[in-house]
């Protein structure tokens, strides 16, 4: 089976980010801006579903079982997966880049990579459509 390594990347890169591997709201100035409040509709939507706490608890598992950092089991999943060519890193500060490259020596398991892919197994549902999608097929009845 082939698979993207692009939407594995996006994915995974975002879970793997320092600023994304909570459910604290982040304080002072982000990647948006100097204000906090920015961009928090989509922090809190995110943050409120259970998928997203599954994916963080299996990193933040991993990381502390392999004593690394979140970041580095994030980017090492990514890096893993057979698609993947190369892994673009998002450091904001040097100190973040020298733990984003402390991945490229970390070595997953099939059993880690397993659980990273079932924690983050996506829930299909009403997709691509949503609310709209269920109206339109009960449109004529």
């Amino acid at each position: 089976m082939r698979r993207s390594g692009f939407c594995h990347g996006r994915r995974w890169a975002a879970v793997g980010s320092p600023a994304n591997i909570s459910d604290r709201a982040p304080t002072g100035a982000t990647r948006l801006g100097e204000n906090p409040n920015r961009g928090m509709e989509a922090f809190d939507a995110r943050n409120a579903k259970d998928s997203t706490r599954a994916v963080i608890g299996a990193v933040e598992d991993l990381a502390k079982a392999h004593k690394v950092s979140m970041a580095q089991v994030a980017l090492a999943r990514v890096a893993a997966q057979p698609a993947v060519t190369s892994v673009i890193l998002g450091a904001r500060t040097p100190e973040q880049l020298a733990d984003n490259l402390k991945s490229a020596s970390l070595k997953l398991s099939r059993a880690d990579l397993d659980a990273l892919s079932e924690a983050s197994k996506p829930v299909v549902g009403d997709y691509p459509y949503g609310t709209a999608g269920i109206n339109q097929r009960n449109r004529g009845q």
